[in-house]
């Protein structure tokens, strides 16, 4: 990628804003909510914003690869793999919700630990790959 070509500017913007979505709610949202409010309500908005961000970001990577290709007539094949990637781990973490609400509500704290492990990770590569883009 260059950044000297105007094509590209559109979607290392978008995932700049992938990037700092990511970067505020895993780093300073979510740890100022858990350190400062009581268990009951910090739960609460974690799973109103959490499955909205799984959401947000797999549309704002749609967006950068539709505009990207149709608009602009541009998509290498990185820009490929960074809005897919972008599009399909976050909605696997989306899909995962149900079941990690389930095993916090139950008790069932190694199939909490295990789902919230594989949500991490996977929304820890998109952050990775869109640093990657960025730069």
């Amino acid at each position: 990628m260059s950044l000297s070509e105007p094509n590209t500017h559109f979607s290392v913007f978008i995932s700049g804003i992938i990037f700092g979505i990511i970067f505020f709610q895993s780093f300073i949202s979510a740890p100022l909510i858990f350190k400062h409010i009581d268990k009951k309500n910090s739960s609460a908005y974690i799973r109103k914003v959490f499955p909205r961000i799984f959401l947000i970001i797999p549309l704002l990577s749609i967006i950068s690869l539709v505009v990207s290709y149709f608009q602009l007539k541009f998509c290498s094949t990185e820009l490929l793999i960074v809005c897919l990637t972008s599009i399909f781990l976050p909605l696997i973490c989306y899909l995962l919700i149900p079941s990690t609400n389930k095993a916090t509500d139950s008790g069932n704290s190694k199939k909490f630990k295990i789902l919230h492990t594989v949500s991490v990770l996977l929304t820890f590569i998109v952050f990775l790959i869109n640093i990657y883009w960025i730069i």
